[in-house]
C-alpha cells in the first residue's frame, strides 16, 4: 500500500491511498488544477472519495471530483446533511454511508473509522489496511480518544495533526472566539499534544514513520512542530518523521519501510 498527501492545511487537504487493485482519495478540498500541478491523479482509476467531514478546506471540490472519477462517496450521513445545507448537490451520486467505529471494504483496502472530536456534526478518522499493512490518518480533532491508541500504536504509518504552537496562537492576532475554538476538545491538536500522545503510541515500537499533519500557517512552523513532538518522545525508539505541506505534495510512500532510522 502507498499514499500521496496532496496537501494538508487550512486552505485544502487531499491524500491519495492505493493498492494493489484500489484507489482511493481522502478528502477533496484542491481544484483539478492543483492536483495536476503536484503530480496528478488517474481520475479514471479512482474508486472511492473519502470524507473526513464537512468543512470547506475538506470539500471544496467535492462534487466535481466524484463526478469526474465516478467513484463511490464513502462519508457519514451527517456530513451529508450539512453540506446539502451549504448548497451541495448530491443528486445522482453513488453515497455509501458510514458509521463511527465500524470496518468497511473497497476492493483490497479495508478500513475502520474512528469517531474523532471536531466542531462538526460528525468527524471520521480513518485506520486502513492491506495485506498486512497498515495507515492511520487522525486530523481535525482536538483530541485523540483513548479507546483508539492500542488500534493507532500498532499501524505503520501515522499521519497526524500537529496544527498549532500554543504560544505562536495565543499571541496572533486571530479573534478571542476563534482561539478558544482551535484550543478547545472540538479544535485542533497543538505540538504539544500530539507529541505527547505519539510518546505514548511508539512505546509498542511498532510505528515505522510518521507524518505531522495539518500545521497552521500562522500559529506554527515546521521545524518548531518536530522538534516539539520529538523533545516529547521519552524512549529511545524514533520512527522517520515527515511534514506535510499545504503547497507542495510528499512523494508517493510505501506504508510500510523497512528498519527505521533515527532522525
Amino acid at each position: 500500500m502507498r499514499f500521496q498527501i496532496l496537501a494538508s492545511g487550512s486552505k485544502g487537504n487531499m491524500t491519495y491511498i492505493e493498492s494493489k487493485d484500489t484507489h482511493i482519495i481522502l478528502d477533496a478540498g484542491l481544484s483539478f488544477k492543483e492536483i495536476d500541478a503536484r503530480g496528478g491523479i488517474d481520475y479514471n482509476s479512482i474508486d472511492a472519495i473519502l470524507l473526513t467531514h464537512s468543512h470547506s478546506d475538506h470539500t471544496s471540490a467535492l462534487i466535481r471530483l466524484v463526478k469526474k472519477t465516478n467513484a463511490t462517496l464513502y462519508t457519514n450521513k451527517i456530513a451529508v446533511e450539512e453540506l446539502i445545507k451549504k448548497g451541495f448537490n448530491f443528486k445522482g451520486i453513488n453515497i455509501q454511508y458510514l458509521e463511527n467505529n465500524k470496518k468497511y471494504k473497497i476492493k483490497d483496502i479495508s478500513f475502520f473509522t474512528l469517531e474523532l472530536s471536531h466542531d462538526v456534526g460528525n468527524c471520521n478518522g480513518f485506520i486502513f489496511a492491506s495485506f498486512g499493512e497498515t495507515l492511520a490518518y487522525v486530523t481535525d480533532t482536538g483530541l485523540v480518544p483513548l479507546i483508539y491508541m492500542d488500534l493507532l500504536s500498532r499501524v505503520d504509518t501515522l499521519i497526524i495533526e500537529a496544527n498549532h504552537d500554543i504560544e505562536m496562537l495565543n499571541e496572533s492576532d486571530r479573534p478571542w472566539p476563534l482561539k478558544q475554538r482551535i484550543l478547545s476538545f472540538k479544535g485542533h491538536l497543538s505540538n504539544i499534544t500530539c507529541g505527547e500522545v505519539v510518546n505514548k503510541l511508539l512505546e509498542n515500537k511498532k510505528i515505522g514513520q510518521i507524518v505531522l499533519a495539518h500545521l497552521s500557517e500562522e500559529c506554527n512552523d515546521e521545524r518548531l512542530a518536530i522538534d516539539t513532538v520529538m523533545s516529547l518522545i521519552e524512549g529511545d525508539y524514533l520512527p522517520k518523521f515527515y511534514i506535510a505541506n499545504q503547497w507542495k505534495s510528499l512523494p508517493l510512500m510505501d506504508v510500510k519501510i523497512g528498519e527505521n532510522n533515527e532522525n
